[in-house]
């Protein structure tokens, strides 16, 4: 009879870690491709995931395009004004109001005109979001 509620008992805790592993991966992350342009993915991201990540640098004369391809959710993106020097011994200080927002959903996009400079991308998760969000600076 204990051999049998041992038995029962490691039969439900693998049951258990395979439904855990069927929910599905999670992701919500930005991948850098130069300094000019950032790509993010969200795959089940959860609402309120967010990440901060830099720099995107604009020059004098560029803007910045930003274009969703979401099958699902909204995601927020703020571009932030990062300090002009930055060392690794200290965290940077970040202004913190954004110079661009844009609140995304399906094939949304933005675009604007900044002042030169580094910009900080922070991305926030504001639904349940799957898909991908591009950021570029064009001329």
């Amino acid at each position: 009879m204990k051999r049998n509620k041992i038995l029962t008992a490691i039969i439900a805790l693998m049951i258990s870690a395979l439904a855990l592993t069927a929910c599905g991966k999670s992701e919500f992350s930005g991948n850098w491709e130069g300094e000019k342009k950032m790509s993010i993915t969200a795959e089940k991201a959860a609402k309120g995931d967010f990440f901060m990540s830099g720099s995107l640098h604009v020059e004098e004369g560029e803007q910045i395009a930003i274009d969703a391809n979401l099958t699902k959710g909204s995601i927020r993106v703020e571009l932030l004004g990062a300090p002009a020097e930055q060392s690794a011994d200290s965290l940077p200080v970040i202004n913190d109001e954004p110079i661009m927002k844009a609140d995304l959903k399906n094939k949304d996009g933005a675009s604007g005109t900044v002042p030169a400079g580094d910009y900080m991308v922070k991305a926030t998760c504001l639904e349940k979001a799957t898909g991908t969000v591009l950021i570029e600076v064009k001329k």
